[in-house]
Formats: structure tokens, C-alpha cells, sequence
């Protein structure tokens, strides 16, 4: 692939890349060793290092072929994170990944490969505490504010109608 820009024509091998361009490879690559990132991340931050849309989308696939960025194992990362760490729901996850440009099907993929044992555990945690906010209030009341509170949380409402019910069994007795 390549493309014209003021300074010549580029390709993906860094020996014809204008200095400017070699230098936002090397920002690029040093980024993405910090942290796993996805293209979207990496694309914003170019642009806003000053990168025109051809040289970033250059820069992209060298990244890409370089290994720096590999959406599956970006997804990976993001799922363990946000899922088993965080306290978020399968719900907000997809919609946030989805949001980044990352395909469905990576996204399902990374989902489903988080452990269901994990998940659970993770949304016992977060209506665990919410529940120590709520004693002493009336039982529907419970229920509402805890089923809204793991809503907002991303969780599906399977695997909260299973947990408040949980909860509220556990509380009782």
C-alpha cells in the first residue's frame, strides 16, 4: 500500500518514511508496549500527535504487522479486566468494545472466553457490596434499588434476576 503526501510517497517499510512519520512510529510502538491497545486508541492518539489519516492508517499496519496491536488479544485484556477486576457486566463490556470499532465477533469471542465461574464470582462481589449499603429497608425496596444498581453495572437481567433473588435469600436467613 502506498500513498502520496507532501513529502513523497510512503509504504510500510520505515527506510521510505519521512523522518516526522518514523518518529510517530517509534511514539506509536512505544505506547502500545505500555499497554495493549486497539486501533482506534492508537489511531486518536496519532491524530492527535499530529499524524495526517494516511500516515496514521501507515503507521496502523506497520503496528499490526509489527505485532504491537492484535484486536483478539486486546479484547482478552480488556474483557479480564473489566469483567473479573472491575465489576462490570457482559452488557457494558460488549457496548464499550463495540463502541471502540472492534469487531462483533472478536467481542463475543473474548466474552465467552471468560471463565463463567469468574463472571459470577464478580457479580456476587459487586451486589455484595451494594447489599451492605442497603440494610434495614424494606425487602422490594432492596430488590429494586439492587437490581437497578447492577443495571447500571452492565449486567444482563438473567444474571440478575439469579443474583438479587440470591441475595435477597441470604439476607433473609
Amino acid at each position: 500500500m502506498q500513498f502520496s503526501n507532501c513529502s513523497g510517497v510512503m509504504d510500510y517499510n520505515t527506510d521510505n518514511m519521512t523522518d516526522s512519520v518514523r518518529g510517530l512510529l517509534n511514539r506509536a510502538r512505544a505506547f502500545c508496549a505500555g499497554s495493549e491497545q486497539c486501533r482506534s486508541a492508537v489511531h486518536r492518539k496519532l491524530t492527535g500527535w499530529g499524524a495526517t489519516d494516511d500516515e496514521a492508517v501507515v503507521i496502523l499496519e506497520k503496528l499490526v504487522e509489527e505485532g504491537y496491536i492484535e484486536e483478539r488479544r486486546y479484547v482478552r485484556t480488556y474483557c479480564e479486566s473489566k469483567l473479573l477486576r472491575a465489576g462490570w457486566g457482559g452488557v457494558k463490556v460488549r457496548y464499550e468494545l463495540l463502541h471502540k470499532g472492534i469487531p462483533r465477533d472478536i467481542v463475543d469471542e473474548g466474552i465467552a472466553a471468560i471463565d463463567v465461574e469468574g463472571r459470577d464470582e464478580a457479580i456476587r462481589k459487586v451486589a455484595a457490596k451494594k447489599m451492605d449499603t442497603l440494610h434495614g429497608q424494606d425487602e422490594a425496596v432492596v430488590r429494586r434499588r439492587l437490581a437497578s444498581y447492577l443495571v447500571q453495572r452492565g449486567f444482563g437481567m438473567d444474571e440478575i434476576g439469579r443474583v438479587v433473588a440470591e441475595m435477597i435469600k441470604n439476607d433473609i436467613n
